[in-house]
C-alpha cells in the first residue's frame, strides 16, 4: 500500500510553486501596470492546488474524515502564509524606493547626479509621489483640494497589522504608535 502522507506534507510547497507559475502566466495575459490581479490569480491557483492535493492524498490514504478536514485546514493556512510571503517578495520589487532609484539609474544609462536623485526622491517629492500613486490607484480621492479615503484595501490591511501589533506587543505598544511624535530636542538655547 502506498503512503500518501509525504504528499500531504508537500502540498503547500507544491501550491506555492503553482502560485508562482500561474502568477507569471496571469501577468503575461493580463498585462498592465497593476500587478495585484495577477498576484491574486496566482494565490487562488496555489490554494486550489494545495486543497485538492491534500484532499486527494488523504482520500487515497483512507484518512478519517475529521483528520482530513484538519489537514486541509492546516494546509490552507500554510498555503495562504506562503502566498502572503510571495506577495511581499513581489511587492518589494514593485514598491521599494531603493529598487526604484536603481531602476531610474539603469533607465538613464547608469548615470544620474545626486542632485537629480534628491530632486526626484527627496522627502517632499517622495511624499508627493506616494500621494500621487494613492490618488491614481483610487485609494485616496481629491475633492476641493482635500484628500479623502477612496478604496479601503490599504486601510483594511493597516487595521489587520494594528490588530496583530496589539496581539503581539500589547495595548500599551499599540497606543504608543498612535500618539503624535514628540518634537525633536533643540541643539541650542533660544532663551533671551
Amino acid at each position: 500500500m502506498t503512503d500518501y502522507r509525504p504528499l500531504v506534507a508537500l502540498a503547500p510547497v507544491i501550491g506555492l510553486a503553482a502560485d508562482c507559475v500561474s502568477h507569471v502566466i496571469a501577468a503575461r495575459i493580463i498585462r498592465g501596470r497593476n500587478p495585484y490581479p495577477a498576484l491574486a490569480a496566482g494565490a487562488l491557483v496555489g490554494l486550489v492546488v494545495t486543497v485538492a492535493m491534500t484532499w486527494t492524498a488523504c482520500s487515497r490514504d483512507a484518512t478519517p474524515f475529521i483528520d482530513t478536514l484538519a489537514l486541509v485546514g492546516l494546509n490552507t493556512v500554510a498555503s495562504l502564509a506562503f502566498a502572503f510571503g510571495y506577495f511581499n517578495f513581489v511587492n518589494l520589487t514593485v514598491a521599494s524606493l531603493r529598487i526604484r532609484i536603481l531602476e531610474e539609474l539603469v533607465d538613464s544609462g547608469g548615470r544620474l547626479s545626486r542632485a537629480a536623485l534628491l530632486n526626484r526622491y527627496g522627502t517632499s517629492s517622495v511624499a508627493d509621489l506616494r500621494l500621487a500613486r494613492l490618488v491614481g490607484g483610487g485609494h485616496l480621492v481629491e475633492r476641493n483640494g482635500r484628500l479623502h479615503t477612496g478604496r479601503l484595501q490599504f486601510l483594511l490591511v493597516a487595521r489587520i497589522f494594528d490588530g496583530l501589533r496589539w496581539l503581539i506587543f500589547g495595548p500599551a505598544y499599540a497606543a504608543a504608535l498612535r500618539r503624535p511624535p514628540a518634537t525633536a530636542p533643540r541643539d541650542y538655547d533660544d532663551t533671551p
